[in-house]
């Protein structure tokens, strides 16, 4: 019984794959578009239609289509050289006021660096040292705390130059 069956299966399987390869090249035949046949059977097929060209548009044609279009919004060419404004608010004033309000944080700073490193090249300072807590900071420890306040600073200053060009505002409208 045990090789009826096998034989069996094998059959089953046999014949439904058969039928599903069947239904899809039928199915694949019916779905191209087969040319009407002329009703003269000696004359040779008609040779294909070749495809339409597509169209390759470039920016001139972008740009016309947007001209002659009834609901264009189309701007005057004088406008075109004009900086357009940031959409967060962002122009040239803002840049302006926050890269000075930086600029205006690094003279305290760069006197603390000079009187910290005449401190700690043996020349007498003039100040008096405030303490922050129980202990003074090494003078060292304060030293490196300023320059990288100083370079933080530095650095945010160029990255606001940075998005305000990137933004459209001339170099010369910048501190």
């Amino acid at each position: 019984m045990d090789r009826r069956a096998l034989n069996f299966f094998a059959a089953v399987t046999f014949l439904i794959i058969t039928v599903a390869f069947a239904e899809t090249t039928t199915f694949a035949q019916n779905d191209s578009a087969a040319p009407p046949q002329s009703p003269n059977p000696s004359s040779s097929p008609a040779p294909a239609r070749p495809a339409p060209a597509k169209k390759v548009w470039t920016n001139d044609d972008i740009r016309s289509a947007k001209s002659t279009s009834p609901d264009s919004n189309a701007k005057p060419a004088g406008t075109a050289n004009k900086p357009k404004p940031n959409p967060k608010g962002k122009d040239a004033s803002w840049y302006r006021a926050q890269i000075s309000k930086l600029q205006s944080q690094i003279p305290p700073l760069d006197e603390k660096i000079s009187q910290l490193q005449a401190a700690l090249n043996g020349q007498t300072v003039n100040s008096v040292r405030q303490y922050g807590g129980t202990k003074p900071d090494d003078w060292r420890d304060e030293l490196s705390r300023y320059q990288k306040q100083r370079d933080d600073i530095d650095t945010k200053i160029a990255a606001l130059e940075d998005q305000a060009r990137h933004d459209g505002v001339p170099e010369s409208e910048l501190p």
